[in-house]
């Protein structure tokens, strides 16, 4: 067998070719066969939304099934539509990413796969609590997570059923060293022992928390922040479910800017009040943490993170977003599928779609019911026109600051849908979108 050639993320930086050896690779599938091949080989076939040019997918997708004598599904699966297909030729193994199981969780027929899912397996990124617990009570599995990377391998695993803590692979030995950086000594990395970018906190011998990346920081003003504290401080606020820092120009001075996703409690704050008030909340509570100078001088609320096709946030998708001039709605409530979206979504006053629109009588411009619908059907169906031709456009009703609007949007093809706002069951505003 050849060797493998993947290329890293480079999520924080230029992406890295790195040649792994065929030993390497069947050497930490055998293992991956051994530790967790009783509950895989009890399904039919494994699917996976990943694809096999990197090393999560080689492993996952193509060498650890074979070793297991388990076919694997044809093409990567794009939808919850997908995986209801599949369901249907018997019980499957699917590897995927957090990224992919953050928007499951949310289409309403994702809980059929209760009983079809022998197990999901994730990777590429880390798994946020809140959707691991979703997955467990709408499936009952409970995912089953894999920390390794492109050159250490496989490292670590955990089920959050069973406990938060990571627990290092049979064979594989781990320790911090005095950065606190993780250190392993293992058969399927490419050097031993080898030292990763995370810190870790040990719990025993064989079980750690990860803390955080040891490689980002940003000089402010002559100080270095680390970009991994700035984002767990902002994480551990109860108004703050996800988090991800970056250094930005702010006025020709280098500053720090982040990006959060919004907790249940920070989505309920802010759709009753105003950005500002919220942002004022978590610089009261966060500054002694954290010092004046880390705290994010741009601080954005978005949807979700700006995940990759690996799964992945970069650099500069967050700085990106952080450009953007002008923020998103806050999301209330969302329901998906590959053909429909219904989402509750509330207009903050002070955001800057009323700006001088207009004086005293403050209403959503046309232009920014639109552009919330390109953004937001992206977001659902995966596309939307790059040249767009909007029909039968009509507006009905104004939508003021602060009030629930309900967006449902149809998809009728690959590039055309029908959409219509509404404000407490009165039609806003409703027409269709064509590609020219």
């Amino acid at each position: 067998m050849d060797d493998f050639t993947f290329m890293t993320s480079g999520s924080t930086g230029e992406p890295t070719r790195i040649v792994r050896s065929a030993r390497e690779m069947l050497s930490d599938a055998a293992a991956l066969a051994e530790k967790f091949g009783e509950r895989l080989s009890a399904a039919d076939f494994v699917a996976a939304s990943v694809r096999e040019e990197h090393f999560y997918g080689a492993l996952w997708r193509n060498l650890l099934p074979a070793a297991l004598g388990l076919p694997v599904a044809e093409g990567a699966v794009a939808s919850v539509e997908d995986l209801i297909s599949l369901s249907e030729s018997g019980r499957f193994v699917f590897v995927t990413t957090p990224s992919f199981l953050e928007k499951a969780v949310h289409h309403p027929d994702f809980p059929s796969l209760r009983g079809s899912l022998a197990d999901v397996v994730v990777s590429g990124a880390a798994l946020r609590g809140d959707t691991a617990a979703a997955v467990m009570s709408l499936t009952g599995v409970s995912p089953l997570e894999i920390y390794g990377s492109t050159e250490a391998g496989t490292v670590a695993w955990r089920r959050r059923s069973d406990s938060d803590l990571f627990r290092l692979m049979d064979g594989v030995a781990g320790s911090a060293d005095a950065e606190g950086r993780l250190v392993v000594d293992s058969p399927f990395a490419m050097t031993r022992p080898l030292v990763l970018r995370d810190a870790v906190s040990f719990a025993s011998p064989g079980e750690f928390t990860i803390l955080g990346r040891t490689d980002r920081f940003a000089k402010i003003l002559e100080s270095l922040v680390s970009l991994t504290a700035v984002e767990r401080a902002l994480e551990s606020h109860p108004l703050v479910s996800a988090a991800r820092a970056e250094a930005v120009d702010v006025g020709g001075v280098q500053r720090i800017g982040a990006i959060a996703v919004p907790s249940e409690e920070g989505r309920r704050a802010l759709a009753e009040g105003t950005f500002t008030a919220v942002a004022a909340r978590l610089r009261r509570d966060l500054v002694p943490v954290v010092g004046g100078l880390a705290f994010p001088r741009r601080l954005r609320f978005v949807g979700e993170m700006p995940y990759d096709l690996r799964g992945k946030v970069t650099a500069a998708a967050v700085k990106a977003a952080l450009a953007a001039k002008c923020r998103e709605p806050v999301v209330v409530s969302w329901r998906s599928t590959a053909e429909m979206l219904d989402a509750e979504m509330v207009f903050p006053p002070d955001g800057e779609w009323f700006a001088g629109h207009f004086p005293g009588f403050p209403i959503l411009p046309g232009v920014a019911q639109l552009f919330s619908l390109r953004l937001f059907s992206l977001r659902a169906f995966g596309e939307f026109p790059g040249a767009a031709s909007y029909r039968n456009v009509k507006f009905k009703r104004p939508i003021r600051p602060g009030e629930r609007v309900r967006l449902k949007a149809e998809r009728r093809s690959p590039c055309s849908l029908s959409f219509e706002y509404s404000v407490a069951g009165d039609v806003a505003s409703s027409g269709t979108v064509q590609p020219l």
